[in-house]
């Protein structure tokens, strides 16, 4: 039951609040009606060690780690605050660690960086005094989010190794934690342009995470598996993964996820030539990310739409989204955002031969990459700013970054990454359209069987 549901018409869901985190007490007659409505005799109230608000407790708890989970960190903010309240009444230090953690991963979601640093400095110190493996796993966790928030990715790796290794030596390892750590491990190394141990990341989460059905995680597997393969320019197989994550999303109802596998997927058919139909996903994505106030995703979206609408000639409509993208971006203090949006207009300016504008903005870009340590978009900014230069005929301006697009490039461990010149795919070869790989995969995939045959759902 909600609070609602208690409370009813004759008393508020506010007051309700209110007796749970032990902050008010009820008449006889309040007592005698929530009795009622509960289905409890009222001694079951009054006794000396009632069990009431340790129950509300914990389902406070459960809800707010599932709306964490689906990314709605406004909520889960309030409901980790609320259930901190009852479990220092209640001297519960267990669940008084989980809402300081809790609470500082959504704030950092929510890019409240200070707030969250004081939450889970907290948090670590309820977990030394107890030896939590479990918890000091969680701290590194929300640690390693809020540096890879800040775009220090270096940092962010470092914390998320830490708290993987935490997990494993723990006598009953959390598989749903672990797996996680995995899928943000694979993110920072793929921020950092490492895509083949983004890639083995990505695989060994979604073995850790395969006997623990949760699908929320093992679609976002899936997102990042296709964003793995769509780096090396395997299409069919990258298609496959976002239609199965944006199966498994569809099932769950969850908009925030389907967002971004329809995102992802837009990317792909941008890199394929499909500009009609990638633009379609785009703003699908776009409408879902609005209408949940998902502005750090709203940004990233744009960016990609901005690149959709130049590619078609549309430049009016690529400098508004960038415009828009760039706002939403400085509001929710996403810097690795903000950098490739920086980049993103760079490459417009040059599209609308604002060479010297473009010049500019290139420096610029690749200051703010080199600083965040964004080496692969780096590497594209500093190789596109030499072409550039040379057919400006200035050669020897153009060399030390032709140069460092080289180095950075040779100095990441992984040979299969997609060179910068790379040739567009032959639009003329045969091609399955995504709609027929789709049908294909909706076809057999029935109730989403992962590749051992094990149900996920």
């Amino acid at each position: 039951m909600t609070q609602a549901d208690v409370a009813g018409n004759r008393l508020s869901k506010g007051f309700i609040s209110l007796i749970e985190m032990g902050r008010a007490k009820p008449s006889i007659e309040t007592l005698s009606l929530l009795a009622k409505r509960l289905q409890k005799p009222v001694g079951y109230f009054v006794e000396g060690d009632t069990s009431l608000n340790r129950n509300a407790l914990h389902a406070k708890l459960a809800s707010a780690w599932v709306s964490l989970k689906r990314a709605e960190f406004t909520q889960a903010a309030e409901l980790f605050t609320e259930s901190r309240g009852i479990a220092r009444h209640h001297k519960d230090t267990s669940a008084e660690a989980d809402c300081y953690i809790g609470l500082a991963s959504a704030l950092a979601g929510l890019r409240q960086f200070d707030a969250a640093q004081r939450n889970v400095h907290r948090g670590r110190e309820l977990a030394e005094a107890m030896q939590s493996a479990s918890h000091l796993a969680r701290v590194s966790q929300v640690l390693g989010l809020i540096e890879y928030y800040r775009g220090n990715l270096p940092a962010a790796r470092e914390h998320f190794l830490e708290g993987y290794h935490r997990v494993q030596k723990s006598a009953n390892p959390d598989l749903s934690l672990a797996g996680s750590m995995l899928i943000n491990l694979g993110n920072t190394f793929r921020e950092i342009g490492d895509y083949a141990e983004a890639a083995k990341r990505y695989r060994e989460a979604l073995k850790m995470l395969e006997p623990t059905h949760d699908l929320p995680r093992i679609g976002l597997v899936h997102v990042q598996l296709g964003a793995s393969q769509r780096q090396r320019g395997n299409y069919d197989g990258a298609l496959a993964h976002f239609v199965r994550a944006e199966h498994i999303f569809e099932l769950l109802e969850d908009i925030n996820l389907l967002a971004q596998a329809r995102n992802s997927i837009g990317i792909m058919l941008l890199q394929e030539g499909e500009i009609e139909e990638a633009i379609t996903h785009f703003q699908s994505s776009l409408a879902m990310k609005e209408r949940v106030g998902d502005d750090s995703g709203r940004a990233r979206t744009l960016t990609e739409l901005a690149r959709a609408f130049a590619a078609k000639g549309l430049f009016g409509d690529a400098e508004r989204a960038l415009a828009e993208g760039e706002r939403l971006a400085k509001n929710v203090r996403d810097v690795t955002e903000h950098a490739r949006i920086q980049l993103a207009r760079a490459r417009l300016e040059v599209a609308l031969r604002r060479i010297p504008d473009a010049l500019r903005q290139y420096e610029t870009s690749i200051a703010v990459l080199e600083k965040l340590g964004m080496r692969t978009d780096l590497a594209h900014a500093c190789n596109e700013l030499g072409e550039l230069l040379i057919q400006q005929k200035r050669p020897s301006e153009a060399a030390p970054y032709l140069s460092r697009a080289l180095h950075e490039l040779r100095s990441q461990k992984h040979a299969s990454m997609i060179p910068l010149n790379a040739a567009r795919p032959d639009r003329r070869r045969k091609r399955r359209p995504a709609s027929t790989v789709r049908r294909r995969f909706r076809k057999t995939s029935g109730a989403i069987e992962a590749e051992g045959g094990e149900p996920r759902a």
